[in-house]
């Protein structure tokens, strides 16, 4: 029982080992131009899924001062005013 805990956490280290010296090795072979490129990509879409939320919550916000109600009543209205607003 021991053995085959030991086989299986060794097999998942070693996944993870590699993926990060796969993604290691990737980097390096970027060239700078590429490197500025996918860090700009990474920037843009940290940067939209910021303003989602932002929208999301503004219109959920909207949505309860619309339908207000604790504990599950008007869900359905506010979740139909959410989804028609998205």
């Amino acid at each position: 029982m021991l053995t085959l805990f030991f086989i299986i956490l060794s097999a998942i280290v070693l996944f993870y080992l590699s993926a990060i010296v796969t993604g290691i090795v990737k980097a390096f072979r970027l060239t700078p131009e590429e490197q500025k490129e996918l860090l700009e990509n990474r920037r843009m879409e940290k940067k939209q899924r910021r303003e989602s939320k932002r929208l999301y919550r503004s219109i959920e916000s909207r949505a309860y001062e619309k339908y207000p109600g604790l504990f599950g009543f008007n869900y359905d209205k506010r979740k139909k005013y959410i989804d028609k607003h998205l």
